[in-house]
């Protein structure tokens, strides 16, 4: 493994961040304990070039002790925007496996973000035609790896139990990884995984083809656990006849993957994991339960209750008078879909838009005081249960 841990105090670093900017993106959610540590790992590009960095993981976590199970969440890639890259953090997936129950480590590799300047680790060369993969996902998965091995040392992570999943170049840096035998690993989901597309330039088709068909076959030959593999008719960075032959030489090489093209999706289906929480998280609830993880983490949307009229903003509980001006007299002159939620001391929270609408209005209600959240009206139902 070419990402190195240190033993010393010098190679080592591990750091709980305390203090953020006030960007919004650096906000801390107290109600799924988000926290944010920094782990120095180094990694070789293609031309064995050394890049040597700290790189940030954000963890969140269920309430409890635990030890609860562990999924390594891992990003893609854009080169034209690396440097402006934030803390990867996946807020809707980390909620939705929160709520399954499981820790959450979402790395944000080298070369990505404040690390971008040190190198580019993940670069599969200057020319298309051409492009060389192996040492790029050497470096992602031998991270993914090493972001296994420092969260194994938290009391609330149970080490036999892990879960990798990934989108775009985070997908298969997720199947490279299954490849390194990761001890406890049970399963892994690869979410529109390739490396090498670009919808501007070659839509659909990636650079050098048969190169990662031949990675994809590498990595099946040793890959140690079963996999789902989720893939889009109209992904624009990889096409359905790409994925496919990319699923078929990792299985006739040993690897166990079920494959899975769903409809077109948006204007660029590359982007469901991101932007299609509703389709991809009922799929996932579905496929985990084999491995013994039967919690659901998909919300389901709560019957129309008849504790008052919607419009009626005086009968909503708890909230001061101030909030009804300034919250739930915005969400009824929202339009649907909308959502709002309120908690027993006066938190309030609403969102409008139909990708992960309850989650989002629960995490605006609850994420800064921690306090529980319920929804109380969603559309045009009120569905508050006192």
């Amino acid at each position: 493994m070419r990402v190195r841990l240190a033993i010393s105090n010098i190679l080592w670093s591990l750091v709980l961040v305390a203090c953020f900017s006030a960007h919004a993106e650096d906000a801390l959610n107290r109600d799924i304990h988000e926290e944010v540590l920094l782990l120095k790992v180094s990694a070789h590009d293609l031309n064995g070039v050394e890049t040597e960095g700290e790189i940030t993981i954000t963890t969140f976590r269920p309430d409890g002790d635990g030890p609860f199970p562990l999924v390594v969440i891992s990003h893609g890639r854009d080169t034209k925007t690396r440097a402006q890259m934030g803390r990867s953090r996946f807020e809707s997936a980390a909620r939705y496996f929160v709520r399954k129950g499981f820790a959450v480590a979402v790395p944000t590799r080298l070369g990505y973000g404040p690390t971008a300047a040190l190198g580019d680790p993940e670069t599969n060369g200057s020319k298309c035609s051409s492009a060389r993969y192996e040492a790029a996902l050497e470096a992602s998965s031998s991270q993914i790896a090493a972001t296994v091995k420092r969260l194994r040392q938290e009391p609330w992570v149970a080490p036999d139990r892990l879960l990798l999943v990934g989108q775009s170049v985070g997908g298969i840096s997720t199947v490279a990884a299954t490849a390194l035998k990761i001890p406890g690993l049970i399963a892994a989901v690869n979410f529109a995984g390739g490396h090498g597309g670009s919808p501007d330039t070659h839509p659909g088709v990636p650079c050098n083809p048969p190169a990662l068909e031949k990675l994809y076959g590498k990595f099946g030959k040793t890959a140690s656990a079963p996999m789902l593999w989720v893939y889009t008719e109209n992904d624009l960075y990889f096409n359905p006849q790409h994925s496919q032959a990319w699923h078929a030489a990792f299985t006739t090489a040993g690897g166990r993957a079920e494959y899975r093209l769903l409809p077109a999706f948006g204007t660029n289906g590359h982007l469901l994991f991101s932007t299609g929480n509703n389709l991809w998280q009922p799929m996932l609830d579905d496929w985990l339960t084999q491995f013994g993880f039967p919690r659901p983490g998909t919300l389901q949307r709560p019957a129309p209750s008849s504790f008052a009229a919607l419009d009626d903003a005086g009968r909503v509980p708890f909230i001061k008078a101030t909030a009804r001006t300034e919250g739930y007299e915005k969400f009824l002159a929202a339009n649907p879909p909308r959502a709002f939620a309120v908690s027993e001391k006066g938190n309030w929270g609403f969102a409008t838009g139909e990708d992960d609408l309850l989650s989002r209005t629960l995490a605006f209600c609850q994420r800064k005081s921690g306090n529980p959240c319920k929804l109380y009206a969603v559309d045009n139902d009120v569905v508050w249960q006192p």
